[in-house]
């Protein structure tokens, strides 16, 4: 649902990367879009209408901003098939170790590096497409993999990913995270 009110403001290039948001009147409401390659990766449908992330997004915009400060080449941390972080996710969960401590250990290391590179973790209740963030060279790859996330919802684009370059990503984010500071905080 739109308001009136509302200014979108769209960043970057939606061939490339993008966001698009608005501040909405409900107290601390965002509504975003992350457009890669055109295609806006947070759209979903819900009960036959087409929406969009829209919630309260703090906890996503501090994750934004540790992302982007901390950024630097940190590969996927096991050796499995996928061309994107997101696809080497799902491959990955199907280790299986003879040994109890082997398959802790694993699988910790996967839980560390998605608390550095996914922010699902950091939605705090919103539908929000499943995201992964990687820097690889001078790109930051963006991935997703929405399979089974919510009964009610379908994302309009389930799995895939894209190499963005790593400056059009780090300042359309800077602007973005910018504006939400001055609005919200300001």
């Amino acid at each position: 649902m739109k308001y009136a009110n509302e200014q979108h403001r769209q960043i970057g290039d939606k061939n490339v990367f993008a966001l698009e948001y608005a501040f909405c009147p409900e107290p601390r409401v965002t509504e975003l879009s992350m457009y890669v390659e055109g295609r806006n990766i947070l759209s979903y449908e819900r009960n036959g209408e087409l929406l969009t992330t829209r919630w309260e997004l703090d906890g996503l915009a501090l994750w934004l901003r540790k992302f982007v400060d901390e950024m630097e080449e940190d590969p996927y941390p096991v050796d499995c098939e996928g061309q994107y972080a997101a696809q080497k996710d799902d491959n990955a969960r199907n280790f299986d170790p003879a040994d109890e401590d082997g398959f802790e250990a694993y699988y910790q290391k996967l839980y560390d590096w998605n608390l550095r590179h996914r922010w699902h973790a950091a939605s705090s209740g919103a539908i929000l497409a499943d995201v992964f963030f990687q820097m690889v060279g001078d790109h930051v790859e963006v991935s997703w993999d929405n399979r089974g996330l919510e009964d009610d919802v379908s994302f309009s684009y389930v799995c895939g990913g894209a190499k963005i370059p790593k400056e059009l990503f780090v300042s359309t984010v800077n602007t973005f995270l910018r504006d939400y500071a001055t609005h919200w905080f300001g």
